[in-house]
C-alpha cells in the first residue's frame, strides 16, 4: 500500500532473487543527484588529452640514480609513476585562472535572483571507490602545495576513506548540514532532517565489525567530506573508461570525470604514431556561468601537460 505502482506491479509479476535495503549513503546520494538532475542544466563537454609530454617526463625525471636511504627520491620517483596527483594538482592550477569553476551557486528566483561564489579556496575532493560505495575526500588548496605533499594527503585521505564506515560518517555531516538548515529556517533541509531521524532510529544495515575497531585519528572526519568547492571523479583508476558524464553535486557548478590513461593512434607531423591519451568529460551548471568563461580551463590545464615540469617542479612562491 502507498508503494510506487510500477515497482507494485513488477514485485508481483517478477521474482526477486534479493531486496537489498538502500545504507544511508545510497540514500543519500539519491537524494543529492536527484535534485541535481532535477534542478541543473548541466552542460557537458568530452575532450581527449594527449598526455604524451606528462609520460615521457616523468619516465626521463623518475629514473634518475637515488643513493641508498634517501627517501626524498624515492617518493619523488613514485610520485612520477603514478599520475594521480598529478592531474589532480594541474586541475587546481587551472582552476585557479579559471575561478568560474570553482566556487557554489545559491540560486534564489524568489528572494533575489540568487548569488554565484567565486571561492578563493580551491578545495578539490576526488572520488574514493570503497566496498561499501564511493566516498569524497578533499584535499584544500592543492594549487599551494608541492606535488609531494598533494601525493601524500590524496593517499592518506584514500587509506583513511578504506577505513571509515561511510554509514557512521554520512550520519555526521547530515546532522551538520541539518543544524545549519535550522539556523537558516530553510525548510528544503527537512527531508534531510527526516532521512537522519529515520536512519538513526530504523538502522538498515549492520555496521562492519571490522571498521569498529579502526581508531578515529585512522578515519575520515566530517570536515574531511564536506566543503568542497569543485569534484574530480577518477573513473580511470577504477575500470578501464575512456569518458563519463559526471553529475554535478550541488551547490558546486561543476564537476570533472578522468578516464583511464591510454595509448592510441594519432597523426603527428602527417605520421601515425602511438600517443598516452586521457579523455576528460566536465559538467557544468549553467546558470551559473556560459561555456565561453570556461575556455580557459582547457587552455591553462593543456599549458601544464605540454610543459609538466611547470606541476612537478613547482614550489610554495613559484607562480601558478
Amino acid at each position: 500500500m502507498f508503494r510506487d505502482y510500477k515497482v507494485a506491479y513488477l514485485r508481483r509479476h517478477v521474482k526477486i532473487r534479493e531486496a537489498v535495503p538502500l545504507s544511508f549513503l545510497r540514500q543519500t546520494v539519491s537524494y543529492l543527484l536527484s535534485q541535481s538532475a532535477r534542478k541543473i542544466p548541466h552542460a557537458a563537454g568530452i575532450i581527449h588529452l594527449d598526455v604524451t609530454p606528462v609520460i615521457e617526463y616523468a619516465q626521463a625525471t623518475s629514473s634518475k640514480q637515488t643513493e641508498p636511504g634517501d627517501e626524498q627520491a624515492l617518493l619523488r620517483q613514485a610520485v612520477r609513476r603514478n599520475f594521480s596527483a598529478f592531474f589532480l594538482k594541474a586541475i587546481a592550477h587551472a582552476l585557479y585562472h579559471a575561478p568560474c569553476l570553482n566556487g557554489f551557486l545559491e540560486y534564489s528566483w524568489l528572494r533575489n535572483g540568487g548569488t554565484f561564489y567565486k571561492a578563493e579556496d580551491i578545495h578539490l575532493s576526488f572520488t574514493v571507490h570503497t566496498k561499501f560505495g564511493v566516498l569524497r575526500p578533499i584535499v584544500r588548496n592543492p594549487h599551494l602545495k608541492d606535488l609531494e605533499t598533494v601525493a601524500n594527503e590524496t593517499r592518506e585521505l584514500t587509506r583513511r576513506a578504506r577505513r571509515t564506515d561511510p554509514e557512521v560518517l554520512y550520519r555526521k555531516a547530515a546532522w551538520v548540514y541539518t543544524k545549519a538548515a535550522l539556523r537558516e529556517l530553510d525548510f528544503r533541509g527537512l527531508p534531510g532532517l527526516w532521512m537522519w531521524i529515520r536512519s538513526s532510529l530504523f538502522r538498515r544495515t549492520k555496521p562492519d565489525p571490522e571498521l569498529a575497531k579502526v581508531p578515529d585519528d585512522q578515519k575520515l572526519r566530517v570536515e574531511d567530506v564536506l566543503g568542497a568547492t569543485f569534484t574530480l571523479a577518477n573513473i580511470g583508476m577504477m575500470l578501464p573508461a575512456h569518458q563519463t558524464v559526471t553529475v554535478i553535486i550541488p551547490p558546486e557548478v561543476a564537476m570533472i570525470g578522468l578516464g583511464d590513461l591510454h595509448l592510441e593512434p594519432r597523426v603527428v607531423e602527417g605520421k601515425i604514431v602511438p600517443r598516452w591519451v586521457i579523455t576528460l568529460c566536465g559538467t557544468m551548471d549553467h546558470r551559473a556561468y556560459d561555456a565561453g568563461e570556461a575556455f580557459p580551463f582547457y587552455d591553462h590545464l593543456q599549458r601544464y601537460i605540454d610543459n609538466p615540469a611547470l606541476i612537478y617542479e613547482w614550489q610554495p612562491g613559484h607562480p601558478i
